[in-house]
């Protein structure tokens, strides 16, 4: 396995979701990936590579916008409309409350 191998096989393995998953799958892969030429010439253990990898990846910037753009998609549009109205009704009703309290002191006093 070359390094362009071995870099689609950790990226599989983060790609999993589910953490015990993951680590499962790092476990299967463990035995191969002491028989490729980065371990033999690193001697690397396989945990420090997914943590490094996962670092790495996390910070290249090619990826950024795509991790971005992806969680763009996955917003709930109608979840923030849900909170703005509440919010909206929220400020309207405080409004009211003091447009009252205004309008009984100004009876008392006037």
């Amino acid at each position: 396995m070359n390094n362009q191998e071995l870099e689609l096989k950790i990226r599989e393995i983060l790609s999993i979701e589910n953490f015990f998953d993951m680590i499962e799958a790092t476990a299967e892969f463990e035995k191969e990936y002491k028989t490729t030429g980065f371990f033999k010439k690193t001697k690397m253990p396989l945990t420090d590579v997914i943590k490094s990898s996962k670092a790495w990846y996390a910070l290249q910037l090619k990826d950024f916008g795509t991790n971005l753009q992806k969680l763009i998609d996955n917003l709930n549009l109608g979840n923030i409309t849900q909170l703005l109205e509440q919010l909206g009704n929220l400020y309207g009703q405080e409004n009211e409350d003091a447009l009252a309290i205004i309008k009984e002191f100004k009876s008392i006093v006037g």
